[in-house]
């Protein structure tokens, strides 16, 4: 007794006790198995059985034999259209779940991201984020470029991939910003976690942390990220980040000249004015600032004009 005749006794309902035998042996039964359980979840249409009868006994001189030979033909047909339909919503499931969501945040203004599981993205101004919406319950992660705040639902872990390190959580508010070729993570609320410069490092509420050339701890004294009020806030950061982030927010184009970009800036500017912005900044450092018509600045150190 071989397997294809057991097989085709079973599909039509005529498998004995052995044939039932050879085919659990048989690994590839419990395929056939799946494919027969959705087969017979499938409505049929109603037939007249009295009027069937009829015409069967007219045919009788030669109706088993056909009926049994059609029977199978049509069983195998149905068993590998079910099969291939299976095959086709899989595909294409697991190619709808592949296809990211992006959004990008213009040069004017801050976007909101709504996820699915009602966690929240606020974008700042020219940032891009991307994640999977089909299948988002089973796999909470987002791509970012630029700036952004994240209000996390508690669930399953929370990713964020940015080109200088990954984010983690499980349910928290924090801060990430990509721009000026450094991560820097902020924590408002639960633990964040965070890999970057070949480390591991926990991020705690009220910390910030800045993973460039070494890695800073900083802290935060508000609830969420300034720049959500448009303002941007530093603690102790260089210069020249400062004012990559004025060129960010403004589109201007700064030049220094006799001054030492490594000076440590600490305070905030405001996204309104580009003018006051600049005063905010260079004030405190003792420095001063000339701007042309098309947005062309030069920060200077006066006493060495």
């Amino acid at each position: 007794m071989n397997t294809q005749e057991s097989l085709e006794k079973w599909l039509n309902n005529q498998a004995s006790p052995a044939d039932m035998d050879v085919l659990n042996a048989w690994p590839d039964f419990k395929i056939y198995k799946k494919i027969d359980l959705h087969t017979k979840a499938i409505a049929v249409p109603v037939h007249d059985i009295p009027f069937a009868i009829q015409e069967l006994k007219q045919r009788r001189s030669f109706a088993k034999n056909k009926a049994k030979k059609n029977s199978k033909i049509i069983t195998m047909s149905h068993v590998l259209k079910i099969a291939a339909a299976f095959i086709l919503l899989a595909v294409s499931s697991v190619y709808i779940a592949s296809i990211p969501t992006k959004i990008e945040a213009s040069m004017a203004q801050i976007e909101r991201v709504d996820l699915p599981d009602t966690s929240k993205i606020t974008l700042q101004k020219n940032a891009r984020v991307g994640y999977k919406k089909y299948g988002w319950l089973f796999n909470r992660e987002v791509t970012l470029e630029g700036e952004a705040f994240f209000e996390v639902a508690k669930g399953k872990t929370f990713t964020v991939i940015t080109p200088h390190g990954v984010v983690q959580v499980l349910g928290t508010s924090f801060n990430v910003s990509t721009t000026n070729e450094i991560l820097v993570v902020s924590c408002y609320e639960g633990l964040v976690s965070v890999s970057a410069n070949g480390l591991n490092t926990f991020v705690s509420p009220g910390d910030s942390f800045t993973f460039g050339d070494q890695t800073v701890n900083n802290k935060v004294y508000t609830t969420k990220p300034n720049w959500i009020f448009n303002e941007s806030s530093f603690v102790d950061v260089p210069l020249d980040i400062v004012l990559a982030e004025i060129e960010n927010q403004y589109r201007v184009t700064i030049t220094t000249k006799n001054i030492d970009v490594t000076l440590r800036y600490t305070g905030s500017f405001t996204h309104a004015n580009v003018l006051e912005a600049l005063r905010t900044v260079t004030l405190p450092l003792n420095l001063s600032f000339s701007k042309d018509a098309q947005n062309n600045v030069q920060i200077y150190n006066p006493k060495k004009q």
